[in-house]
C-alpha cells in the first residue's frame, strides 16, 4: 500500500526560478493580448545550446503554439489539452529540455512529460483529467508534485507554480526518465521507458487551465557516447567538474553537457535557508521508497533490481540538517515554502 505524504509536505510550494516580475492571474485574466509578452524574463535561457527542436501546430488543438510558447486554452477551458514536439526523440540518444512556467497555475492539473505517437491528443478535449500517465502509452510529471503512468499516481517532489523551470532528461538508451525543479534534480521517476527504436516517443505538456501558459526555454539531444557518461560520472564529484571548467580545451565539449549540472541561481526567498527542498524530495523515507516499489511490481513490466536505480541521483543531494532537532527542522522547512497561491475561481 502506497503510504500518504504528510499535510505538510503537501502545503509546500516550490519557489520560483528568479525574482523576475510575472503577471498576477487577474492581469493574465484581463489582458487581450499575447499573454507571453507579458513576461519579459530571460533568467536560465542562456544556459543551453539553444532549441533543438519546437512544438507541433495543431490548428484543431486548444493547445495554440505561438513561437516557443503553448498557450492552453486562450479563451476558456472546457476540457484538457494536450500539446507535443514537432519530433520524436531519437533512440540512440539522450535528451534534455527545460519550460518555463509563464502564469500561475491551477485546475484539475497542469502536467510535462512524454508520450508514444499513440496517445490520442483530443482524447480529454471536453474532459479535465491528469491526461499525461493514464494509461501505458504517456509518463506526466504534475504541478501537485506528483508523476503518473499507468493512472497510478505517485508522491515525487513538491508542488509548482509560475516562475519555476521544469525539466525532464531523457535517456532513451537505457529506458530511465528523471524530471527537475529549478534545475534541481528530483530523481529518477521512471526505469520503463520503451528502448526499442520502432516505438516513436515525444515531449508532451497538457493544462485543463484557461489561458496557461509554457514556455520552452531550452532542448538538446546528444549521443549516447562514452564521453557523456564519463561527464554523468562526473557530475558525482563537483569539485573535479569545476576544474574541468576552468580547461580551456574542455569549455566547448561541456557546453554540450551543461545540462548534466546546469547552472542553478535561487531567487531570494530561497537563498535565506540552508535547505533546498528541491533537492531534498528525492529522499524520501524507506517506507515510501517501498511503496514506490510496490507499485512497480503491481503496474509495469519492470525488473525489480532495475528499481534499486530510482533514487540513483540520491548522491548528488547535499543534505543539511538542522542539528537542533526535527521539530526545528520541520518549521524552517514550511517557513521556506510558506506562500500562498491566488488565482481566478
Amino acid at each position: 500500500m502506497m503510504l500518504p505524504m504528510s499535510s505538510t509536505n503537501q502545503d509546500l510550494r516550490c519557489p520560483g526560478f528568479c525574482d523576475c516580475r510575472f503577471p498576477s492571474s487577474i492581469d493574465v485574466a484581463n489582458h487581450k493580448g499575447n499573454i507571453p509578452d507579458m513576461v519579459t524574463c530571460r533568467c536560465g535561457e542562456d544556459s543551453g545550446n539553444g532549441l533543438q527542436w519546437q512544438w507541433h501546430k495543431d490548428d484543431v488543438s486548444d493547445a495554440h503554439i505561438v513561437g516557443r510558447n503553448i498557450i492552453f486554452h486562450p479563451t476558456y477551458s472546457q476540457g484538457t489539452a494536450i500539446a507535443r514536439g514537432e519530433q520524436p526523440l531519437q533512440h540512440d540518444k539522450v535528451h534534455f529540455w527545460e519550460m518555463r512556467v509563464i502564469t500561475a497555475l491551477a485546475g484539475t492539473d497542469v502536467m510535462f512529460g512524454i508520450g508514444t505517437d499513440s496517445v490520442n491528443l483530443e482524447q480529454f478535449k471536453f474532459h479535465f483529467v491528469s491526461a499525461l500517465g493514464t494509461n501505458a502509452q504517456s509518463w506526466g510529471y504534475s504541478y501537485n508534485g506528483k508523476i503518473q503512468h499507468c493512472g497510478d499516481q505517485l508522491p515525487y517532489g513538491q508542488k509548482f507554480s509560475q516562475g519555476c523551470l521544469v525539466g525532464i532528461f531523457l535517456d532513451r538508451t537505457r529506458g530511465h526518465l528523471e524530471f527537475y525543479l529549478n534545475r534541481r534534480s528530483l530523481g529518477v521517476a521512471y526505469t520503463n521507458i520503451p528502448t526499442d527504436p520502432h516505438v516513436k516517443i515525444y515531449p508532451m505538456v497538457c493544462s485543463t487551465a484557461a489561458k496557461s501558459v509554457i514556455r520552452l526555454i531550452n532542448s538538446t539531444s546528444q549521443p549516447a557516447t562514452l564521453q557523456l557518461r564519463a561527464f554523468q560520472s562526473l557530475v558525482k564529484h563537483p569539485e573535479k567538474l569545476e576544474e574541468l571548467r576552468q580547461m580551456p580545451g574542455l569549455k566547448s565539449i561541456m557546453k554540450s553537457y551543461w545540462f548534466l549540472a546546469p547552472p542553478v541561481r535561487f531567487s531570494r526567498s530561497s537563498t535565506d535557508h540552508e535547505l533546498d527542498l528541491g533537492d531534498e524530495a528525492v529522499l524520501s523515507s524507506s517506507k515510501l521508497r517501498l511503496g514506490r516499489k510496490q507499485k512497480y511490481r503491481e503496474c509495469d513490466d519492470v525488473n525489480i533490481d532495475d528499481v534499486e536505480d530510482l533514487y540513483a541521483n540520491a548522491h548528488k543531494i547535499p543534505l543539511r540538517r538542522s542539528d537542533s532537532g526535527d521539530e526545528e527542522y520541520a518549521a524552517s522547512i514550511h517557513e521556506f515554502c510558506d506562500e500562498y497561491f491566488h488565482y481566478l475561481l
